[in-house]
């Protein structure tokens, strides 16, 4: 169900101006100038606490953030635990929006972007937002000036409006900071600053950087992309499908999936460079082993015209380097290998796209005993293809997602709180 706008916010009253700071605050942190348009909306669906437009407008709930808002500078009392549970989860909702805004579209109709509203693109869209909102909420509270209001709310736990994308985001970020030697934080801010078209490129190109680096021609860089990408944007698809297919799921079960989907996204993207990797040192050997004869030979007769002695043998020993050295230096100082050129090095041929192994749909063992309830989630996320080519692509103008209501939950019940299948945001 789309977000519904109700009655826009004077720019001159305290919530519109609250609002306002909040976003400025996620701006600042994120290094990403936002998309807000300046207008903020009442949102009228009761189970939806607020939105983010493609316009740049912010809807939120009335009775779900403003209220607790509100209260909470002019309420003249410290607040309860459960109002400052409220609080704190109406300030995470309007955090969550100004990250989407803060993250921009792109052109997904240009060569090897992505869709940015199919279920693989919304669940990392979604997943990188929440993640980013828990990891620097308490740093926009104190930019606004909410903790010197109220000081419990930095006691309260911070509720997850989307487990499973939230979970999988976070697992995909530490990856690409382990393999990378960046921070998390690091990682997720880079993602959430790239364009959604690009964001899977983004993510695949930190890894071919760092492995494939002074390897791989760059003319071949978007065909091992694409080989990157694809393991990962199939297991986010059929994570999200599985999510929005069963309403019964709890947020541990959400966790327990997102945890062996991003595994395989993981695994499945290593797997891909991995055999790029080992595709272009076999290249590099061969056409060492292949320029070898044509180097002793010259070698040979020089041996025979003059005589060496042996301190200059040793040195010339020294100085010489291996084959596969010769064959990749020579092929960096002309610019990377250049195929066809008349006397010069031979191109790598490209990887081919079927040559990369796809997702390793086995979960990577841990030597634990694995429940029956986990097997029973596990299979549910079993089979499934990589997203076609030109995946359905939702236009630009609907909302990213909206962030749901908690149903009513008190502090003390926020585990279990329930996410609305994706409609408009905290979204």
């Amino acid at each position: 169900m789309p977000s519904q706008k109700g009655k826009e916010l004077p720019p001159s009253s305290p919530e519109y101006q609250w609002v306002a700071s909040v976003i400025r605050s996620v701006e600042q942190r994120t290094g990403s100038p936002t998309r807000w348009n300046k207008q903020v909306f009442e949102e009228l669906d009761p189970g939806v606490l607020g939105s983010a437009h493609a316009d740049g407008t912010m809807t939120v709930s009335p009775s779900m953030v403003l209220d607790p808002v509100r209260q909470a500078y002019t309420g003249g009392r410290p607040l309860t635990n459960d109002e400052n549970y409220r609080l704190r989860d109406a300030a995470a909702t309007v955090t969550h929006e100004a990250v989407h805004l803060s993250s921009h579209y792109g052109d997904p109709t240009v060569p090897g972007a992505h869709p940015t509203h199919d279920p693989a693109g919304r669940a990392l869209e979604e997943g990188q937002a929440e993640h980013w909102t828990h990891r620097n909420l308490d740093g926009v509270i104190a930019d606004v000036g909410l903790d010197a209001a109220q000081p419990g709310v930095l006691t309260q736990p911070s509720m997850d409006a989307y487990p499973a994308y939230t979970s999988a985001s976070a697992d995909l970020n530490s990856a690409l900071a382990a393999r990378t030697g960046q921070s998390t934080d690091e990682i997720a801010t880079r993602l959430i600053g790239t364009e959604r078209a690009q964001r899977w490129n983004a993510a695949a190109d930190m890894v071919i950087d760092q492995r494939l680096g002074g390897l791989m021609p760059e003319s071949h860089r978007d065909a091992i992309r694409a080989q990157v990408v694809a393991p990962a944007r199939a297991e986010f698809e059929k994570l999200a499908a599985v999510v929005q297919a069963d309403k019964s799921l709890n947020s541990a079960q959400k966790t327990t999936l997102a945890k062996d989907a991003a595994s395989r996204a993981i695994s499945g993207m290593d797997q891909a460079v991995g055999h790029a990797e080992q595709h272009y040192q076999n290249w590099y050997q061969q056409e060492a082993a292949r320029q070898a004869p044509q180097q002793a030979a010259p070698q040979q007769a020089q041996q025979t015209t003059q005589q060496q002695t042996a301190p200059q043998q040793a040195q010339q020993t020294t100085q010489q380097q291996t084959a596969p050295q010769q064959a990749q230096q020579t092929a960096a100082q002309q610019g990377g290998p250049q195929q066809g050129s008349p006397g010069g090095q031979q191109r790598p041929e490209p990887v081919h796209q079927g040559q990369a192994q796809a997702t390793n749909r086995e979960t990577p063992s841990t030597g634990q005993a694995v429940s029956p309830e986990v097997v029973k989630l596990r299979a549910m996320m079993s089979g499934g293809q990589a997203p076609a080519s030109g995946a359905v692509h939702v236009n630009g103008s609907s909302t990213d997602g909206a962030r749901p209501d908690r149903n009513g939950q008190s502090a003390a019940q926020h585990a279990t709180r329930t996410t609305k299948a994706p409609t408009p945001e905290r979204g």
